[in-house]
């Protein structure tokens, strides 16, 4: 496996937390190597640090071959592929909820007497070391903690996520709703900048290297539907109808204003791999959640991040033996954490307000479908060929988990308000 390429201000900044932390000059190194699998990143690439050498702590006591891990996320190189995903924008957001927002909810649950760690707070996020954006040098960076030391894992994103998975995730999306809520109501100054964070989702789907998969993502699903049934014509006339102007209407639906007055901090981008887990080693069972890459967070109503999560990562059980307990179990997380913030949630969110908050911003999950499962039913490029025989056996597992998934989430959203 080769060495990444690692840019100097980044190099430079590791040395100063080797530094920071007490590593002795000329006794560390800094190792590098890939911290994803090649070809994860388009919006930019993770590199595995580590620095290894002695440390002098309280300028006494010297720790001899002492380690501290850490990821650095950088931007690509190639200014091209900058261009074609708008991968500084997306840094510059993530570097923004990292040096502002984050900060702002440990200040807020620190002064009420919660601590990193605890039961109560929002902590579901890594430890940030520096996180800076420099548009004019067209330089970025994020270097945070190595999760993979504390034992957390990604789970396969091809593989749709059970009950036990999601009600974790729950728990963690009701906490950073009610330190955002709080947040809202006892620092309105700061809250009125994190308003402003617009929806990036419709502006990455627009780009010229995915605008194009609209049409065709959207004509695929137009095909499972057939004519002879007027149920299913329906469906397939929204598809087509949709294939021109999916983006533009997905932004119309998730207009923060809509939202009020329940908008709140949302992650923007929950899905399977931007989470990772931690179990418990003697049970096996879920006990930790961390989220990930929050380039794509933004204001808007609270259910969006759960919505997504449940209709296009969790199985499809889980929204229809389960929701109303996952539901419960978001409110309740959300009242217990809004409470130790000074919080009444009856009044500031009432749970009623979710269902009517699902009713208005739940189409989104239909046409977050249209993008996400062909990639999550692993459809191979060559099957959108325009001369591909799509019956060929070989396309048949994949086609027919993509047609499961689709025409189970078409069923399911069908009560959701229909994109303007």
């Amino acid at each position: 496996m080769s060495n990444p390429s690692v840019p100097s201000y980044v190099r430079s900044k590791l040395e100063e937390i080797a530094w920071d932390h007490s590593f002795v000059g000329g006794t560390y190194e800094i190792r590098f190597e890939p911290g994803s699998k090649t070809g994860d990143g388009f919006i930019g690439q993770m590199v595995r640090a580590t620095i290894r050498g002695d440390r002098l702590l309280d300028g006494t006591k010297l720790l001899r071959d002492q380690e501290l891990k850490l990821i650095c996320k950088i931007p690509l190189d190639d200014p091209v592929q900058r261009e074609k995903f708008n991968s500084m924008l997306l840094f510059e957001r993530e570097v923004l909820v990292y040096n502002e927002v984050l900060p702002e909810f440990e200040r807020l649950q620190l002064a009420r007497g919660l601590w990193r760690g605890d039961e109560v707070g929002f902590w579901n996020f890594p430890r940030c070391y520096w996180a800076s954006f420099d548009a004019d040098q067209g330089e970025s960076m994020l270097i945070m903690e190595d999760l993979v030391e504390r034992d957390l894992e990604l789970k396969d994103k091809y593989v749709l996520v059970d009950y036990d998975h999601v009600k974790v995730l729950m728990v963690a999306l009701g906490k950073m709703n009610a330190c955002s809520f709080a947040l809202r109501e006892q620092k309105p100054e700061v809250f009125e900048r994190f308003k402003r964070l617009n929806d990036l989702l419709s502006i990455v789907m627009m780009t010229e290297q995915t605008k194009p998969l609209a049409r065709r993502n959207c004509e695929l699903a137009a095909s499972i539907f057939i004519e002879e049934d007027a149920d299913e014509r329906r469906w397939r006339d929204r598809f087509l109808e949709l294939k021109d102007c999916i983006w533009e209407k997905t932004e119309t639906l998730m207009a923060s204003q809509k939202a009020e007055p329940y908008g709140a901090f949302n992650h923007g981008d929950c899905w399977t791999n931007n989470v990772m887990f931690g179990y418990d080693k003697s049970t096996n069972r879920v006990q930790e959640i961390v989220l990930l890459d929050w380039q794509m967070a933004r204001y808007g109503s609270p259910i969006l991040d759960l919505l997504s999560f449940l209709y296009l990562c969790g199985e499809i059980d889980l929204r229809r033996e389960h929701f109303n307990d996952l539901i419960d179990t978001f409110y309740t997380s959300f009242a217990k954490t809004f409470r130790a913030l000074g919080g009444q949630p009856e009044k500031s969110f009432p749970f009623e307000a979710i269902h009517e908050q699902m009713k208005l911003f739940g189409a989104q999950v239909l046409t977050m479908s249209t993008f996400a499962f062909p990639i999550l039913s692993q459809l191979p490029e060559e099957f959108f060929d325009k001369t591909a025989d799509r019956s060929k056996a070989e396309f048949q597992p994949q086609f027919n988990r993509y047609k499961q998934l689709m025409k189970d989430i078409c069923r399911d959203s069908a009560h959701f308000d229909d994109l303007e």
